[in-house]
């Protein structure tokens, strides 16, 4: 799963986790699955900061096996959406309900490698697509991503979000 992709089901998985509905990147007719509020997941803009390779972090000894490995980080500067969708049935005001939810994920509920800068959203609307009512919002953060080198030195395994466990 490339970087993007991680940030996107961190901050999917976390307002999961508080109790709130989130899809991520969604096709049409997404919205037919969905009798409550949710929150879809994407991508507004982004910026890769420093190339693997100028951003060696040091070396990683290997409790077990005591082997030593090289350490790189990757940075990424990110201003994902999150659009909070509502049915017709709850009306604009369900779209204000998934807020709180919102602030609270981004004050303690995601991993360590994404650091939230700002949280933005505009007034609720009739959306026709999806025939719910939508408030759009977006979030600043930037991610920090490591991978280590294989043990000759020249391949990095895939970068992962800091503070996500590898699944």
């Amino acid at each position: 799963m490339n970087g993007l992709e991680q940030v996107k089901t961190a901050v999917a998985d976390a307002l999961e986790k508080a109790g709130a509905a989130a899809c991520i990147a969604f096709a049409p007719r997404w919205a037919e699955r969905y009798h409550e509020p949710v929150v879809a997941v994407g991508l507004r803009m982004g910026e890769s900061r420093g190339g693997a390779l100028s951003s060696y972090l040091g070396q990683q000894v290997d409790p077990d096996t005591l082997a030593s490995r090289e350490v790189y980080g990757m940075r990424l500067e990110l201003t994902l959406s999150l659009d909070v969708y509502c049915p017709l049935e709850q009306g604009a005001a369900g779209c204000d309900g998934v807020l709180e939810i919102l602030h609270q994920v981004m004050l303690e509920g995601l991993p360590s490698g994404l650091k939230p800068t700002e949280l933005k959203w505009d007034e609720a609307r009739w959306d026709e697509d999806t025939a719910m009512f939508v408030r759009r919002g977006s979030l600043a953060c930037g991610a920090f991503f490591t991978a280590s080198a294989s043990e000759d030195g020249m391949l990095l395994s895939d970068f992962i979000l800091k503070g996500v466990v590898d699944k």
